[in-house]
C-alpha cells in the first residue's frame, strides 16, 4: 500500500479534506462537487461546462468572516449571487473545477455534445475526466470516464474501494490506494480524496491559494 495522499490532521471527521469544506463554507451537510481532466486548460473546461469566455476571471479567494457561511468562491465574486460558482485551476497536467453548489454533475450539458453525463463529456477527444461530490442528500460518488467512456459510475449511495471492479484504470486503482482508509462505517470522503491523490490536487487550503485559479459564475 502507498503512503496515504492526506495526513489525518487535514481530514475532517467524515474523512473528507478539510480544505474543500473549508472552501464550501458550510458547517455540515455540503453540497459541492469536483472535476478534474486531464489535457485540458482550465478556461477551455469551464467553457466546455457552459461558461461564457467573457465572464471567467482571475480569482483571489478572501478571507472569511468569523461565522460567515458562504462559500469562498461565492465571496470571491461578491456581489454577485449567481446560481453556481466555479473554481478552475491546474495542478501539472490536470484541470479541476470546484462547483461550490454541485450543479454541473450528472446530466449537466456539456458545450458542443448531444446530453451525456458531464465526466463522459469532459473526457471525451482522447482525455481522462473524474468527478467527486457530496451531495446533501448524503450521496458520495465517484466517476471516472476516459474518451468518451464512463469506466467507473459509483455512488449507491457512497463510492467505496470495493466498487472498482478488476478492470479498472491503473491511475484510478493507484489513486485509491493513495486515499487510504478512514476509520469510520461509512468513508463519505473517500471519492474526494480519490480525486485529489489522482490529480494532485491540493491538500490544504493554503496550498490552494499559492495556485492561479479562475473564477466563473453560471445561472
Amino acid at each position: 500500500m502507498s503512503e496515504p495522499y492526506f495526513s489525518p490532521d487535514t481530514l475532517d471527521a467524515d474523512g473528507c479534506p478539510t480544505w474543500l469544506n473549508v472552501l464550501a463554507g458550510e458547517e455540515s451537510d455540503p453540497n459541492h462537487l469536483v472535476h478534474a481532466v486531464r489535457d485540458l486548460g482550465p478556461a477551455d473546461a469551464l467553457e466546455m461546462l457552459g461558461v461564457d469566455p467573457a465572464e471567467i476571471r482571475p480569482a483571489e479567494l478572501p478571507a472569511r468572516p468569523p461565522g460567515d457561511l458562504t462559500s469562498l468562491a461565492r465571496a470571491a465574486i461578491h456581489p454577485l449571487n449567481p446560481t453556481v460558482v466555479l473554481i478552475a485551476g491546474r495542478v501539472g497536467d490536470w484541470t479541476f473545477i470546484y462547483d461550490d453548489l454541485g450543479e454541473t454533475g450528472w446530466q449537466w450539458p456539456v458545450k458542443g455534445q448531444s446530453p451525456c453525463n458531464t465526466t463522459e463529456g469532459l473526457s471525451r477527444a482522447g482525455k481522462i475526466a473524474v468527478t467527486s461530490g457530496i451531495a446533501i442528500t448524503g450521496q458520495a460518488y465517484l466517476t471516472y470516464a476516459a474518451d468518451g467512456t464512463i469506466l467507473l459510475l459509483s455512488g449507491d449511495p457512497v463510492f467505496r474501494a470495493a466498487d472498482l471492479g478488476e478492470d479498472a484504470p491503473a491511475d484510478l486503482r493507484a489513486a485509491v490506494d493513495a486515499a487510504g482508509t478512514f476509520g469510520a462505517e461509512v468513508d463519505f470522503g473517500l471519492g474526494m480524496r480519490t480525486i485529489c491523490a489522482l490529480a494532485g490536487l491540493p491538500r490544504t487550503l493554503d496550498q490552494l491559494r499559492q495556485l492561479p485559479l479562475l473564477l466563473a459564475a453560471l445561472d
